[in-house]
C-alpha cells in the first residue's frame, strides 16, 4: 500500500471561476484532476451527465471517497465537524459511521492514518498543514489577532488596498512572508517535489508578494475563504461550496454510481485508454506544472483525440509557464479575454495565469 500522506487536503484552485469556465450542461462528460477532492465535487454539483476523477496518488483519490461518504453518511453539524470546520474530539468515532462506504483500498488506508481523521480531513494535507504553521507561529510574529480580523473584515477594495500599504506591508511582513514562502521553504515543507523538477525560478518569494498585492486589488479578502484560511488557519463564514449546507443536502441525495468515476493514474495514461471524442469538459487544475516539455505535448495531443468537437480545457500556471504545443494550435482556440476577466475575480492569489481553451475539430 501507498504509505505516502496526503499532498493536498483542500483544492486551492477557485471552483466558481472554475465552473463559470466550464459552464456545466447536463450532457457533459467531464474529466477533472482530483487533488484535494473539492473542485470534482463541485462539478458533480453542477449534475453533469458523468464525470471521472483522476490522480496519480491513491491517497488522494481516497480523500475524495472520504469526503463524499461523509456526506452519504453525517447529519451536516457531524459533517463540517468531522471534515475540521469545526473543532472535535469524536472524528474516529464518526468515521466508523462512514467506512462502510469506501472502497476497501480507501477504508483500509484511512484506517491506518487514524491521525490525520483526528486533526480534521480538510486540515491533514502536507500543504494545509504548512499553511496552519504559518497561522499559528509565523503570522502572529507580524501582527496581532485584532489587525487580521480587521483586514479580514474590510468591505471595500480601495480601504483594502489602503489598509494593506499603510499597516499591513511592513518590512517583518516582507521578511517572514518571505521566508514561509521562499522555494527552499516551500519545497520541504509545504508542496510536492515534483512542483520544482521544471521549476528554476530562485525568487519565488518575490512572485508569490506581488500576486498577492495583485490579488488584493480586485478581490475582498473578507470574501476570500482561502485567504481566510491562509491567515487564520481555519475557515471563517465563507465556506467551499461543498461544505455549505445546501449543497451538502444536494451532494446527500445524489445518486453517484452511475456518475462518478474515481481512477488512480496519470492523466496520460488514463486518456490513451479513452475512446476518441469522449469527453466535453476537462479541469486539469495545475498539473502541467510537473510535466516535461514533451510529457506536455503528449498530453495536449491525447486531450484533442479524447474531447469531443467544442469541449473546453481549463487549467493554471503557477510557476512554470506550459502552453499547449504550437503544432496543435490549428485544433484549439485560446479564449484569452474571458480567462483574463475570471483572473481577475479569482480568490487563489498564487498563480500567474488561468487558461481556458476550446478545442475544434
Amino acid at each position: 500500500m501507498n504509505k505516502k500522506l496526503i499532498n493536498y487536503s483542500q483544492c486551492w484552485e477557485d471552483p466558481s471561476i472554475l465552473l463559470e469556465a466550464l459552464s456545466i450542461c447536463e450532457n457533459d462528460c467531464v474529466i477533472s484532476i482530483t487533488s484535494g477532492g473539492d473542485n470534482t465535487i463541485a462539478l458533480l454539483l453542477a449534475k453533469p451527465n458523468k464525470i471521472v476523477s483522476v490522480d496519480l496518488d491513491d491517497a488522494q483519490n481516497y480523500l475524495l471517497e472520504l469526503k463524499i461518504a461523509a456526506a452519504k453518511s453525517l447529519a451536516y453539524t457531524e459533517y463540517i465537524e468531522f471534515l475540521g470546520v469545526k473543532e472535535s474530539e469524536r472524528r474516529t468515532i464518526l468515521f466508523r459511521k462512514i467506512h462502510h462506504l469506501l472502497s476497501k483500498e480507501a477504508d483500509l488506508w484511512w484506517s491506518h492514518h487514524i491521525s490525520l481523521l483526528k486533526i480534521g480531513v480538510i486540515n491533514c494535507g502536507r500543504f494545509e498543514r504548512f499553511t496552519a504553521w504559518f497561522a499559528r507561529y509565523i503570522l502572529p510574529i507580524v501582527h496581532s489577532k485584532k489587525t487580521i480580523l480587521k483586514f479580514l473584515s474590510i468591505n471595500d477594495i480601495d480601504e483594502q488596498k489602503k489598509f494593506y500599504r499603510d499597516q499591513w506591508d511592513s518590512k517583518r511582513w516582507r521578511l517572514l512572508f518571505g521566508l514561509a514562502s521562499s522555494r527552499l521553504v516551500l519545497k520541504r515543507f509545504a508542496r510536492q517535489y515534483s512542483m520544482f523538477t521544471y521549476n528554476k525560478i530562485k525568487t519565488v518569494a518575490v512572485i508569490y508578494r506581488k500576486r498577492l498585492e495583485r490579488n488584493l486589488n480586485s478581490v475582498l479578502a473578507k470574501n476570500n475563504f482561502f485567504l481566510h484560511y491562509s491567515l487564520m488557519g481555519r475557515y471563517g463564514e465563507e465556506l467551499p461550496l461543498y461544505l455549505q449546507e445546501k449543497e451538502y443536502l444536494h451532494l446527500k441525495e445524489k445518486d453517484l454510481g452511475s456518475i462518478l468515476s474515481i481512477n488512480t493514474i496519470d492523466l496520460s495514461t488514463y486518456l490513451k485508454s479513452q475512446p476518441a471524442n469522449t469527453f466535453s469538459k476537462f479541469n486539469l487544475s495545475d498539473i502541467f506544472e510537473a510535466l516535461s516539455p514533451s510529457e506536455n505535448d503528449v498530453v495536449w495531443e491525447e486531450i484533442i483525440r479524447t474531447a469531443k468537437n467544442g469541449a473546453v480545457v481549463v487549467y493554471w500556471n503557477n510557476l512554470v509557464k506550459r502552453l499547449y504545443p504550437i503544432q496543435l494550435s490549428a485544433y484549439i482556440k485560446n479564449n484569452e479575454e474571458k480567462a483574463a476577466v475570471l483572473q481577475e475575480k479569482d480568490r487563489v492569489f498564487f498563480y500567474d495565469s488561468f487558461h481556458i481553451n476550446t478545442i475544434i475539430k
